[in-house]
């Protein structure tokens, strides 16, 4: 596979992902952009094609811990842009919306909201298991943590989510009755 199919194939992915860790679009579009330099850089040091979207994580995760993290501690308030929905992607022959595509078919503004809500160690993980499906092994290597580490993590971000979208579920019914109740 070539590094430019490569790269077409997980651009969901990693747009997505990247859009989550950063919740602003510039940043986003910056951090994609950067993952792809580094990606075609170290191409060599793929091992599987089967392996290519952790990869390709990894490289968006550590390059975002790198970056993003520290520029998120310097006293200089980030502002977040309201409209990160517009299309910036040009893809076979039209601009795509990808977040609006991706994300907002699958939930609406209180669910994204409550993930971006998440702390960033919390929300990566959230993100890389529970919606880019990586397996638990892969989400460690990306992350360098212990499988414990993981998983309270993973329990912790869960159950925040839990709570923030519990009137979001009882709103739409999917509480019932007092058995349900969280």
């Amino acid at each position: 596979m070539e590094y430019t199919d490569l790269i077409e194939k997980y651009l969901d992915s990693i747009w997505f992902t990247a859009m989550r860790l950063t919740k602003n679009r510039q940043d986003a579009e910056d951090l994609v952009q950067e993952t792809c330099l580094k990606a075609f850089e170290n191409i060599g040091s793929l091992r599987s094609e089967n392996k290519a979207k952790a990869w390709l994580l990894k490289i968006l995760t550590n390059t975002f811990i790198n970056k993003y993290k520290k520029e998120q501690n310097s006293p200089e308030e980030i502002d977040v842009e309201p409209d990160f929905l517009e299309p910036i992607f040009y893809k076979s022959g039209q601009y795509v919306d990808l977040e609006k595509e991706i994300f907002s078919a699958v939930m609406d503004e209180e669910a994204k909201e409550a993930i971006e809500s998440l702390p960033v160690e919390f929300r990566m993980v959230v993100l890389l298991v529970d919606i880019e499906e990586l397996s638990y092994r892969e989400v460690q290597e990306i992350l360098n943590i212990s499988s414990g580490t993981l998983a309270s993590r993973l329990y912790r971000g869960r159950m925040l989510l839990r709570d923030a979208l519990y009137e979001y579920a009882k709103n739409r019914g999917y509480l019932r009755g007092k058995s349900n109740e969280v």
